[in-house]
């Protein structure tokens, strides 16, 4: 299931953003991941530390179909910082 159609850095910039304040050691360890909504052509990716919650949204998704899932912050950025440049994702 294709749920994006974008360059990587067009997708590393919203997922940066969030990423801040997602800490690699916490007691609940789903605060180390971030939110992946997908509502249409809509991406949103939320963020949390309990005090504060980031959102952003991009209009690169694909599909009709609505999708949720949660996804580790950082090996995902350190997935996407490995692939090349310009490289579409």
């Amino acid at each position: 299931m294709q749920l994006v159609s974008t360059t990587r850095d067009i997708l590393l910039k919203p997922l940066q953003v969030v990423s801040g304040i997602v800490e690699r050691r916490h007691t609940l360890p789903i605060l180390a991941n971030f939110l992946m909504r997908k509502q249409k052509e809509q991406i949103s990716f939320i963020s949390t530390d309990i005090d504060i919650q980031i959102t952003t949204k991009a209009d690169f998704g694909v599909g009709e179909a609505d999708f949720s899932t949660t996804v580790g912050a950082r090996k995902l950025l350190d997935i996407l910082r490995r692939c090349r440049k310009g490289r579409l994702i």
